[in-house]
């Protein structure tokens, strides 16, 4: 499928255009929800959003095209999450900050199953590489901070290769644990904490 295909139509310039696409974004994102990706038709997705399937079309030639929408929102609350997180971080100690901002990484999985795992899905099937990538370069610049306030336990670490290698880390441990059930999301959660704390300190046990 070529890129132009999954490219919205144009771009919602007025409020009630804007109100559309929005409520065309949230519709879907409720059908993947419910039921998962076989319900999520554009004609469903145009009923839910009570708008008509042309009015749908304006913006997204395609079902592909939406789903594409839909996970440049996801990616972008993975990054709003790890800036939420990142506040909470202040007085942690390492372990602890890697603990919470590996948890709001993995937050999509806790707050909505189903919905993660459609989104995981369709984003291994569609070609959003660059989307994924600029998820990981901004998620990577938000731990630039991070690297400075644990210098001495952290020890020689390069700082814009670890930004640029943790959240594909974490990513990858994710990835390894798709369509987890409820019950192993604590394992998978410990395997990447674990991951992330052992590139973090292997620096600084080299050194010593």
């Amino acid at each position: 499928m070529s890129s132009a295909s999954l490219t919205p139509r144009k771009a919602p310039r007025q409020a009630r255009a804007v109100a559309t696409v929005e409520a065309i974004a949230q519709a879907a994102t409720q059908l993947l929800r419910e039921n998962g990706l076989a319900a999520m038709t554009t004609n469903a997705v145009a009923a839910r959003a009570g708008v008509s399937i042309g009015s749908l079309y304006q913006y997204f030639p395609n079902r592909d095209a939406l789903m594409v929408e839909l996970i440049r929102r996801e990616q972008r609350g993975h990054v709003e999450r790890v800036r939420a997180a990142l506040v909470l971080c202040e007085e942690l100690d390492l372990e602890a900050t890697v603990r919470l901002l590996v948890r709001a990484a993995m937050g999509h999985h806790r707050a909505d199953a189903l919905l993660a795992s459609a989104i995981d899905h369709e984003e291994a099937r569609l070609p959003v590489d660059a989307i994924i990538a600029e998820t990981l370069a901004e998620g990577g610049a938000l731990l630039m901070h991070l690297f400075s306030r644990f210098r001495d336990e952290i020890g020689p670490l390069d700082p814009a290769r670890a930004a640029r290698t943790l959240p594909a880390l974490v990513r990858s441990v994710v990835d390894a644990w798709a369509n987890l059930a409820q019950s192993e999301l604590e394992v998978a959660e410990e395997e990447a904490v674990q991951a992330v704390l052992g590139y973090l300190c292997i620096y600084r046990r080299l050194a010593a």
